[in-house]
């Protein structure tokens, strides 16, 4: 499987990691995070994005089987995706997907710290990344703020 140059470029060093992870759990991940309010159309379009340029049609649509009623515990759906590099990724996706409104709010902090822990990212790691996505969004809202 090549690499696309977009995945490349987003996931570096990480990305045959994250290709080559269980995708579906990948994305059903980034679904939930969407949906823990309601949907905001920006946070389903950040999952979107993360989602087409992870994976095709069929592997997107076996990720939506996570979400239905009896979605599994985020422990049960996060093991398989505890790997270093696959773990750092998909927290940096979650917190993107969350960002996506433009803040992240207490309900929102608390899945994520949690999603953080089941994946067994290390605090340091989990913090840096919290920051790191909440400068790179807000820094992305400033510019939408200078373009409109």
């Amino acid at each position: 499987m090549s690499i696309s140059f977009q995945v490349q470029q987003d996931y570096g060093v990480a990305a045959e990691a994250v290709l080559g992870c269980d995708l579906p759990r990948y994305l059903a991940v980034l679904l939930r995070v969407a949906g823990i309010h309601e949907v905001s159309v920006s946070e389903r379009n950040a999952a979107a994005a993360t989602a087409y340029a992870l994976a095709e049609e069929t592997v997107r649509q076996e990720a939506f089987r996570y979400c239905d009623d009896e979605a599994p515990r985020w422990d049960l759906l996060l093991e398989p995706l505890r790997a270093p590099q696959v773990a750092a990724s998909l927290f940096r996706d979650a917190c993107k997907v969350g960002w996506a409104d433009g803040e992240i709010d207490p309900l929102e902090e608390d899945v994520l710290l949690q999603i953080a822990s089941e994946l067994q990212l290390p605090d340091w790691q989990r913090d840096q990344l919290l920051d790191a996505v909440a400068e790179q969004e807000r820094a992305r809202l400033k510019v939408l703020t200078l373009l409109s």
